[in-house]
This record gives C-alpha cells, structure tokens and sequence, in this order.
C-alpha cells in the first residue's frame, strides 16, 4: 500500500518542468504586455506629432491621410492607401530605416532599394530595364529628324551611369546590365547623319577622380568636363580650354541616392569651374519663369535638398543663352539633368545655346530651328534616362 502510494508522488524532475513552463508562460505575457504597451505609445505618438509633407531624407512627397469615400472602400484602394499612410508617417521612420540599412549591412547585404552599396562608400543605381518599344519610336523620329535637317550638323551623346564607369567600386559579383552594349544598339540603329560620341573610354580613364558623386545619380562637374573634352573634336570645338578656376561651393551634398537607399554615411562636393581665358559674356533666359539670369548657377539652391539644382535652377522646359561671340553658331540641346553641369563647357563657343527637356517642354522643336537660326544640335542624355523616355518623339514632331 505504501509502495502504491509512492509511485503517485511528483519526482523533482516534474516539478522542475512545471517551474519552467510557468516561467515561460510569465515571460510570454510579460512580452506581450510590453510589446502591446510600445504599440499603444507608438501609436498615441503618432496620433499626437503632425503629419509630415515631405521626407528630407527620401527627397518625396509622404503619403496624406487619405478622405474615405465608398467607391475607394469598395474596391480595396483606401486601405491600400491607408497603409501607405501609416507606413510614411510612422514616428521615427527615418531612423528606423537607417537602423534596417545598419542591420542589412552588418548581414552582408550590399543592396537596398535598387542601390548597390558600393566601395569607398559609392552608392550606384542599379540600371533599369530598357523600354524598347519607346526607344525605338525615340531614334525613329531622331532618324526622321536628321533626314529632315540635312543642313544642320548633329549629334548625340549618351553618358552610361557609374554601374559602367565605376564597375571597380561595385560590390564583388554584383550583377549589372551591360551599358556598354546598350551604347553599341543605340548607335547601330542610328541614321548615318547621326554624330555619335562615346564617350565612355574617356570616363573611364579617369574612373578613379571622382566622376560620379557618392549619393547621387549624375556625374560630377569633373566627369562633365572629361566628357566636354570627349565631345569637343566631333563639335568642331577647336582648343577647348584647359585651364579653370575651381570652387567648392558645398559639401553636404547628400543626392538621390541616399534618398532612395536610406543611406547617409557620407555627403558629396559640389564644384562649379570657372574658365580662364576667354572674355565672352552671357546671359540665361528661363521660359517658364521669364526670369533673366547673368549667371549659369543658382546658389539659392545650395540650402535646398537637391543641391544638383544650383546648374541652371534644375530642370525646366525651355532655357536661352545668349552670349557675346559673334560666330553665327547657335546650338540647340535636347537634353536631360546630366546636361546642366556640362552646359557652362560650351558657353565660350556659341553664339546662343538652347536647352530644351522634353519631359517638359510639349511643344516641337521646329520652330526654335527657324526662329533662332540653329546651326547645330545636341542630343544629350544619360543612359538610364533615354532608356525609359516616352517624350522625346513628341517634340520632334514636325
């Protein structure tokens, strides 16, 4: 009997077992608890901070609460966008996202948001994918436009991004498009009237100076310059100047592509060069504001996000340069952002320069060749960006 007695006693090891799962239980309510306390305070901190507009360090637009409507309910969109809301507009987003980027890079990962995080700090786009279909339409009506104009002297050159001149920085084995290839496509299907300048050779030879900024997508001053100096002989630019005046006019330059990457490790220069010389003067004219400038650069800009605006005040559809040679040379350029650093190059050369974006600018082109007696023109675009134009056709059109 009490033997049988015996055997119904717990042994210590059971007890232990019950110890330990009532601790576990504990810390899995006290975990709940805690994790339920930082969502409730998350949540009445982003009920009290305001809303933000505009992300500094994503260079965007955030996403607004969004209005209800029943249509929008009905079909799923407002919670789609009611996330979006929620996601942009979480307190410290910035710096959970820098915390996410820390966390990627300790693991191993060399790649964020399409940016690879390259070497000595480089952030490089990761080239897109080509719409063919539009940049086939694109060189047709270049094709179509050159035949038209047989009296002008044409050209066209397409800057590859740093992913192609700056493959030395890119992480070990990361996989990119080959531009260069892209580069030979493009200029295979061009018209023969079709100056085409490469300039890729001449990049990169000088890969290792500082030809792309860290953050940002374009190249630096001093890339635009080496590919001034590329394009010169095929301008009939004869002597292009060698010798400037140099000016760091900011150095918390933070481009692009730390805005996409959420990475802020470093922050670039800005140069701007003043060539010696030459005694032409100039003045800009902008369309779209009417404003009369006496200078190429826009310093008001430097206190800004995007600093890159301080050539030309950025992008805009139309913009005149009238200078004092008396040449009977003036150029139109059909261009994209990369152009504005390169612009002030050509000054010295040209009786007027035209700059004309056609992601802005809706009308053709036709009537700025007859009314300012254009000589020449300049088709000038980085690689990425004609790649996936849909607008270039449409100003072309006669």
């Amino acid at each position: 009997m009490e033997e049988n007695n015996l055997s119904h006693r717990p042994t210590r090891r059971g007890s232990s077992e019950r110890a330990r799962r009532r601790r576990m239980r504990d810390f899995n309510r006290l975990t709940a608890l805690l994790l339920a306390a930082v969502i409730l305070v998350l949540t009445l901190v982003n009920l009290l901070v305001p809303d933000r507009e505009f992300s500094e360090n994503e260079n965007r637009m955030l996403t607004v609460f969004p209005k209800p409507s029943w249509s929008d309910i009905s079909d799923g969109s407002y919670m789609s966008s009611l996330s979006s809301y929620m996601t942009d507009q979480f307190v410290g987003r910035d710096n959970w996202i820098s915390f996410k980027l820390t966390l990627d890079k300790l693991l191993g990962k060399r790649e964020a948001n399409g940016v690879y995080l390259g070497k000595e700090d480089y952030l490089i786009g990761i080239p897109s994918e080509p719409d063919w279909e539009h940049v086939d339409r694109n060189l047709q009506a270049i094709n179509a436009f050159a035949q038209s104009h047989s009296d002008l002297s044409i050209h066209m050159s397409i800057v590859p991004n740093a992913a192609c001149v700056l493959s030395d920085f890119l992480p070990q084995n990361a996989p990119v498009r080959d531009q260069r290839a892209d580069l030979a496509a493009l200029q295979s299907k061009l018209d023969s009237s079709v100056a085409f300048i490469d300039v890729t050779e001449d990049l990169t030879a000088h890969a290792s100076e500082g030809l792309y900024y860290r953050t940002d997508h374009h190249w630096t001053t001093l890339g635009a310059y080496y590919a001034f100096l590329s394009m010169a002989d095929s301008l009939q630019i004869s002597d292009p100047l060698l010798n400037y005046n140099k000016y760091t006019v900011s150095d918390s330059f933070s481009g692009t592509l730390a805005s996409k990457s959420g990475c802020h490790a470093v922050q670039d220069s800005i140069e701007v060069f003043e060539p010696l010389g030459t005694d032409v003067q100039y003045y800009v004219i902008y369309s779209d504001t009417h404003e009369k400038s006496a200078s190429l650069y826009q310093s008001a800009y430097l206190k800004e996000k995007d600093q890159y605006a301080v050539f030309l005040g950025g992008n805009h559809p139309m913009v005149t340069i009238r200078t004092t040679n008396n040449n009977n040379r003036s150029l139109l350029v059909i261009k994209d952002s990369y152009a504005n650093s390169l612009i002030p190059f050509l000054v010295p050369y040209y009786e007027e320069i035209i700059l004309v974006d056609p992601r802005y600018y809706y009308d053709s082109v036709e009537s700025i060749i007859s009314s300012e007696l254009i000589t020449d023109v300049l088709f000038l675009y980085n690689l990425d960006t004609f790649l996936g134009d849909t607008s270039l056709a449409d100003v072309l059109v006669q």
